[in-house]
């Protein structure tokens, strides 16, 4: 029988030892009922909920195994939060009209109000480059002026500081991808 609660390097050793079924159902028992509540509420069915929610754990237990995953981060919240993008982007794929009902679930792209349509593509290239968690933190800190104490709860991070740290680091990768890539540099230059 499995502990009534597991660290994040618990999960994370037991995955990586592949000893992971106990800690999956532990997930499973805590995560499944919030995450099928919060797609029922948001126009899904039951089993819309389960293939989600497998989804998600199967994305978390893929970055897991690639080393992708940082320890730092809360596993609940970036499991709920895979869960969220999923259901958002099936929601728009299968043309389901739906009003989500919590503001987690934004729309990540910028309104073409601040930029045009070409830089645009660009910018979403270069934050889906940068992986999700960078694209998060960026859009909310860059394109909704979000506090690190908002992003610090909307992504599941411990404290603001982790926040902080992250997002400073994602501002240097997202740098360094530009400066390395001229095309892209003269193009958002000649964008100003």
């Amino acid at each position: 029988m499995g502990k009534s609660s597991y660290t994040n390097i618990e999960v994370i050793e037991a995955i990586k030892n592949n000893k992971a079924d106990t800690v999956l159902l532990y997930l499973y028992k805590n995560l499944e009922p919030k995450i099928r509540k919060w797609i029922t509420s948001n126009s899904g069915s039951k089993e819309e909920a389960q293939d989600i929610f497998q989804d998600s754990i199967l994305v978390f237990y893929s970055y897991v195994t690639k080393d992708k995953f940082e320890v730092e981060s809360n596993i609940e919240a970036f499991i709920f939060r895979i869960a969220k993008n999923k259901w958002i982007n099936y929601v728009k794929k299968e043309g389901k009209t739906t009003t989500i009902k919590e503001d987690i679930a934004i729309n990540m792209e910028p309104s073409s109000s601040q930029i045009n349509n070409s830089n645009q593509v660009i910018i979403n290239e270069l934050l889906e480059k940068l992986g999700n968690i960078c694209k998060e933190i960026l859009t909310y800190t860059i394109f909704y002026n979000l506090s690190m104490e908002d992003v610090c709860s909307r992504l599941g991070f411990n404290n603001p500081n982790t926040a902080k740290t992250k997002n400073y680091k994602c501002k240097q990768r997202l740098k360094n991808l530009i400066n390395d890539n001229p095309r892209i540099k003269q193009q958002l230059s000649n964008a100003r």
